[in-house]
């Protein structure tokens, strides 16, 4: 067992970033989100929300190439169900200065599977192996191709997945342990992921539950990852990888009730910078996971969504400080 496992680097050509990430959500890990996540994580990895190569090839207000500068290192992740529209959205994604470019072949909402995208495409290999080869050959290796995966779709086949991935010029592999039929609640197959590590060439990447110090500890200790992915947990805690590595160290970490509203307060504004007016309802999302250790949270929560402008929401937080 390495004592200070969490120090490692992942190192990709001359890419190199810390142990922990941050996962993207669609919907969540907008750039306020990102920069929220960057005030307490100064160095790691994060990643865009998932967008469909065309949505990013057509998009004429390129809303979802954005982000400020603070936010790198920054990868985009992608979904696909055809080679169509790759050649421009990797255009568009390289001409950003986006670290990394990762495929997602794990998502397991319904509507997305149904397009024969992200968990839909580790049913059907030969699909997959076309977009990675179609990625590949777009990057020219400017920048990094990884991929997210799960256990499998309907079946385990990411042993498998994992082969293709790499031998497709993939760089780094992150899998979520799960079946898509698992949803986010099923059993994480950890010995699954500990013959992942042990069988190819490229960093594994570890994503699920791990929401603690102890998890963490744990998830290590049984698969022997070259990193963990932080996704649901930092909804609303944003300091949660800065928590999870204080707590490796022995250090005791903590954001009270009254910090906590603050940081949704900024959070509010960073809305409101970013989107315009739209930020406001963009937001009713996120408050109720800042206030939700708050003695009566169920019905500040309800207060706070049930919010008519940006002026009354932040009125409403302003007063529980």
């Amino acid at each position: 067992m390495n004592d200070s496992f969490w120090n490692k680097k992942i190192k990709l050509k001359n890419l190199s970033f810390p142990f922990f990430m941050a996962a993207p959500m669609d919907g969540i890990t907008d750039s306020p989100m990102r920069r929220m996540i960057r005030k307490f994580s100064k160095d790691e990895l994060l990643f865009t929300e998932m967008r469909h190569v065309s949505c990013v090839a057509n998009e004429r207000s390129e809303r979802s190439l954005q982000y400020n500068k603070i936010e790198e290192p920054l990868a985009f992740q992608v979904s696909a169900n055809t080679t169509e529209f790759i050649d421009k959205a990797v255009s568009k994604i390289c001409s950003k200065k986006f670290c990394m470019l990762n495929l997602n072949a794990a998502c397991p909402a319904k509507g997305v599977v149904k397009s024969g995208s992200g968990s839909a495409l580790m049913a059907d290999l030969d699909r997959l192996k076309e977009i990675l080869i179609a990625l590949k050959k777009e990057l020219k290796d400017k920048i990094p191709l990884t991929i997210k995966i799960r256990a499998g779709f309907k079946k385990t086949n990411a042993l498998d997945v994992s082969f293709l991935a790499q031998d497709c010029g993939c760089e780094m592999i992150i899998i979520h342990p799960r079946l898509q039929t698992g949803g986010f609640s099923s059993k994480l197959d950890f010995d699954l992921v500990k013959e992942i590590k042990e069988k190819v060439k490229i960093p594994v990447v570890f994503s699920g539950n791990v929401n603690s110090a102890k998890r963490a500890k744990m998830t290590y200790e049984k698969t022997g990852v070259d990193g963990l992915m932080i996704g649901r947990p930092l909804w609303g805690v944003p300091w949660k990888i800065k928590e999870i590595i204080s707590g490796l160290e022995g250090k005791e970490f903590s954001i009270s009730n009254e910090e906590a509203v603050k940081l949704a307060i900024e959070h509010l504004d960073w809305n409101i910078e970013f989107y315009g007016d739209k930020g406001f309802s963009a937001f009713k999302k996120h408050a109720p996971q800042y206030i939700k250790n708050i003695e009566d949270a169920a019905r500040i929560r309800k207060e706070l969504v049930t919010s008519q402008s940006y002026e009354e929401m932040r009125a409403k937080l302003e007063r529980l400080i």
